[in-house]
């Protein structure tokens, strides 16, 4: 059982699937200074060489600053993506700058789907989908992702998700009936 009241972390493999997603345009910055600087060192000289030496310098610093800026974007999100059960209701938080925190009642749960993508398994890592009752089925607003939670993580929080559904379904039919027959002998004595 997981424990109640605590903030979960995404897994540490989480922040490597959220930089992989978007370190490609860092690698082409880093691709084309390599073009540059060989491009300059083969055809150019005299003048252009140092013009050249100069465009390989900025494109250099202007890669490094986009690369660090990559890595703090990441590292915010990465940390600011929790998960906590509480008694009543399941809350996701996410955002560094907007945080955005969705809580939804055991009751409302209608499906938990674990998701593995090529990337998600060669990463050993599983996005958590969880619909809502209600609504269309592929509505964004009728589910929650949980991105890279590590692949037994993902289960147990699966099976603690249907458990608790299932609980609190069982609970409001049994307070439903409950309350039902005693309105019935109230009204036929």
């Amino acid at each position: 059982m997981i424990e109640d009241r605590r903030m979960h972390r995404l897994g540490h493999r989480a922040f490597v699937l959220f930089l992989s997603r978007r370190i490609k345009f860092a690698v082409f910055l880093f691709l084309l200074t390599a073009a540059i600087w060989f491009a300059s060192a083969q055809w150019l000289s005299g003048i252009s060489a140092l013009w050249g030496n100069y465009a390989v310098q900025v494109f250099f610093l202007i890669s490094i600053a986009y690369l660090l800026f990559i890595l703090l974007r990441t590292y915010m999100e990465y940390r600011a993506y929790t998960y906590s059960f509480l008694r009543n209701a399941f809350v996701v938080t996410r955002g560094y700058i907007t945080r955005t925190e969705t809580a939804t009642l055991y009751h409302q749960i209608q499906n938990v789907n674990i998701e593995r993508s090529m990337t998600d398994r060669m990463t050993g890592v599983s996005s958590i989908v969880i619909f809502l009752a209600g609504g269309q089925y592929d509505s964004p607003h009728n589910k929650i992702v949980l991105p890279a939670v590590g692949a037994r993580t993902a289960r147990l929080v699966q099976k603690e998700l249907l458990l608790r559904a299932r609980r609190h379904a069982m609970g409001a039919t049994e307070d439903a009936g409950a309350y039902e027959p005693r309105r019935r002998r109230g009204i036929a004595s």
